[in-house]
């Protein structure tokens, strides 16, 4: 049995937990994040530009996969580059998660793609017919995860504009205050079409999905029929993993009609939570109320 206390048993369970979509979307973010860091080190990052988001519209044409690669592609070099990421992959994780409990998994994988192309337009737009040079970012490229996660703020934001969220130090700000304070923001500073244009088309997914037309649909064979749901009960549950009985006799939280939850919680680690039997679920979220 793994150690629940470990730091690798408990990352692993949090990323079995996750969503099926959002835990694609986080693992392929943090691996390229990851591998960017560790080629830096030996002088070799820039070879991952090839990722990244030409600024010119001809060079687009000859790299066509880059308006697909450079939403999941982090070039963040130093210490500032690691916390615009890490706040980037959060917000894309808080969000993405509500977003994905309400509209599914192929919602929110094909808000993430649709967004990205969006970005990419917008870039390509203001390569082609802006007067003057073109800012961009480090290596004179468009990537990053920011893009699409602001795709999944805007669009969250049109579905639920009073959804109340409290921040830090702000208290409870609507949703749709949120978005807009983000958007201007970019305006002011980053000045990044592929953020702008993310936002818009993630606003423009969502009113699609009010009206009925589903731009997502595309993404529903890769999660099966059933919508996909997260679990919010892990946490809860392994931090006060029991004993398998008490000294009185009576039978631990460890077991909840007839299931042993440390072997769930074992089996969520080496397979997915998706794994679990119906009554496997039903007795973890006992078990996390108890």
């Amino acid at each position: 049995m793994a150690d629940p206390n470990s730091p690798i048993t408990r990352f692993t369970l949090w990323r079995a937990m996750l969503p099926p979509a959002l835990r694609i979307l986080l693992t392929v973010n943090i691996a390229t994040y990851l591998l960017y860091v560790a080629m830096s080190i030996f002088g070799a990052g820039d070879f991952l530009r090839v990722l990244a988001l030409p600024l010119a519209p001809a060079q687009i044409l000859r790299q066509p996969w880059t308006v697909l690669t450079y939403g999941v592609t982090n070039l963040y070099p130093g210490f500032f580059g690691l916390i615009s990421f890490a706040f980037g992959a959060y917000w894309l994780n808080w969000l993405g998660r509500e977003y994905e409990q309400d509209q599914g998994s192929a919602g929110l994988l094909g808000l993430y793609v649709f967004g990205t192309l969006g970005g990419a337009l917008g870039a390509a737009a203001l390569g082609a017919f802006a007067s003057g040079p073109v800012e961009a970012g480090w290596f004179g490229t468009w990537f990053g995860v920011w893009g699409p996660a602001l795709a999944v703020l805007c669009a969250t934001a049109a579905l639920y504009p009073d959804r109340q969220i409290g921040l830090f130090l702000l208290g409870v700000i609507s949703l749709k205050w949120i978005a807009v304070a983000f958007v201007v923001l970019e305006l002011a500073f980053s000045k990044d079409p592929t953020h702008l244009g993310a936002a818009l088309f993630g606003v423009i997914y969502a009113r699609a999905a009010q009206r009925g037309v589903d731009l997502g649909a595309w993404a529903g064979p890769l999660f099966g029929a059933r919508r996909q749901r997260p679990a919010r009960v892990a946490a809860s549950v392994l931090s006060r993993r029991p004993s398998a009985a008490r000294e009185d006799g009576a039978p631990s939280r460890g077991r909840s009609a007839g299931h042993d939850v440390d072997a769930i919680l074992d089996k969520i680690l080496e397979k997915g939570y998706d794994s679990l039997t119906r009554d496997e679920r039903e007795a973890l979220d006992r078990a996390s109320r108890d």
